[in-house]
């Protein structure tokens, strides 16, 4: 077999296979991602016509999280394969040697770690912005949005709780008001028969006019309660306006990051640069780690990747959050764990190539 037709195969092997784990795990998290929007939708804090294009950019995010992983179970999944049915033995027996078997995968690897920079320092970032930005914005609409029967409401701004008993939504008509204002010492509590709700065309102020109530005013706790009797009464809800500030800095823009100089800045822009690193190095680690003999299986390895990628994505993590709080240098940052990863890397090929041995044992 030719180190072209190899290669070629190879690659299509691992690529198949890495675009159908990515594919079964974004399903799973996307899975659990649309249940907590459609919990949110059901309970009327996100619209209904807000959950695919939520979900949507989420897809987005997660990418970020999985090439890394996906890619490592692909590696191992294709030669774990060649390794099960003994083609790598007729492999190595034609004169291919380590670094022709890493071929393949370096491409596929460096192809994958281009696509994970730009979703790591553009598409990422983005997607989490316009998704909390519609999220927000739904969420202010909502709480400004027409009363709803059998609900108690609140308005932002407006220190009072609203419940409505029956409404009709074409005419706007209300009947049966209740209204608890709690803006001072004094408790103010407003029964209406029917009200009104409309919206100014001008200014966007929406107004409740209440009609035929009673009004008490009191202290708690004392006896002295006066009634007030109304033929008309309302509120005016003046139109919010909006105005959307980014609350997370791991959805903020990479320009803003790297203005901004502070060391949680730092830290995020590094675990950014972080991601296309560990595509690659996980695209080199998963060659000799997939090594099992015949009777191993194909899947007898995966563990043993899965544990490394978890390691080395949780010292990753306490790395970034030693560069937030300046407890190491931002020059060193995050990137002594990409070189220990990459040491690792390089004794692992001397190893699976016969150059060094582990210390007292004989290489398997």
């Amino acid at each position: 077999m030719r180190p072209l037709i190899l290669d070629r195969y190879l690659f299509r092997e691992a690529g198949l296979t890495w675009l159908a784990v990515t594919l079964v795990l974004l399903a799973i998290m996307l899975s659990t991602r649309f249940a907590r929007f459609l919990g949110l939708a059901a309970s009327g804090e996100l619209p209904e016509t807000l959950l695919l294009q939520v979900v949507a950019l989420s897809s987005v995010q997660y990418l970020v999280i999985l090439i890394p992983v996906s890619l490592l179970l692909a590696v191992m999944l294709a030669l774990g394969r060649l390794y099960r049915d003994s083609e790598m033995a007729a492999v190595a027996a034609c004169g291919v040697s380590m670094a022709t078997l890493y071929r393949p995968f370096i491409r596929l690897g460096i192809a994958l770690a281009a696509i994970t920079a730009i979703l790591s320092f553009a598409l990422s970032p983005w997607a989490g912005r316009t998704a909390d930005f519609l999220i927000k914005q739904a969420q202010q609409e909502l709480a400004f949005s027409a009363f709803e029967a059998g609900q108690f409401r609140t308005i932002p701004g407006v220190p009072a709780v609203f419940y409505v008993e029956r409404r009709d939504a074409a005419e706007g008509t209300m009947e049966q008001i209740f209204v608890r204002s709690y803006g001072d010492a004094r408790a103010g509590v407003l029964m209406a028969a029917e009200g009104q709700e409309a919206v100014d065309a001008d200014s966007g102020d929406r107004t409740l006019a209440l009609r035929h109530g009673y009004r008490y005013e009191g202290e708690p706790g004392q006896a002295a309660f006066r009634v007030l009797s109304f033929a008309e009464n309302g509120f005016r809800f003046p139109a919010p306006s909006f105005v959307y500030e980014v609350g997370k800095r791991k959805i903020a823009a990479t320009a803003d990051l790297v203005a901004s100089g502070q060391p949680e800045d730092i830290a995020e822009l590094q675990w950014r640069a972080s991601s296309p690193i560990t595509v690659l190095l996980l695209a080199l680690l998963a060659v000799p780690l997939a090594h099992t003999s015949p009777r191993q299986g194909r899947y007898a390895k995966l563990i043993l990747g899965i544990g490394a990628y978890i390691v080395y994505v949780n010292v990753l993590g306490v790395a970034q959050a030693w560069v937030g709080k300046g407890l190491i240098p931002a020059w060193l940052g995050m990137w002594w764990v990409h070189a220990l990863v990459a040491l690792a890397v390089v004794w692992l090929y001397l190893y699976r190539d016969g150059r060094v041995r582990w210390p007292g044992r004989r290489r398997a």
